[in-house]
């Protein structure tokens, strides 16, 4: 039998990494470790091409982008 319970609120928690923490370094003090979290790219919206993240227009099909002037 499963567990259907939604967690995800739980991920950013201060509690969680410090159980890790402990966790990782075998139970010592002040030792804190460092979640890498995955970051999603960024799409152009219109043709799907990644960008970096500073163009002002998509380099592929030339859709403005959004917040950018």
């Amino acid at each position: 039998m499963g567990s259907n319970i939604d967690l995800r609120h739980l991920q950013n928690s201060e509690a969680i990494e410090d159980a890790f923490s402990k966790l990782v370094s075998g139970g010592k003090a002040g030792y804190k470790t460092v979640i890498e979290r995955k970051k999603e790219p960024i799409k152009c919206p219109s043709c799907n091409r990644i960008l970096e993240g500073d163009e002002k227009f998509c380099p592929e099909c030339g859709k403005r982008l959004e917040g950018k002037v």
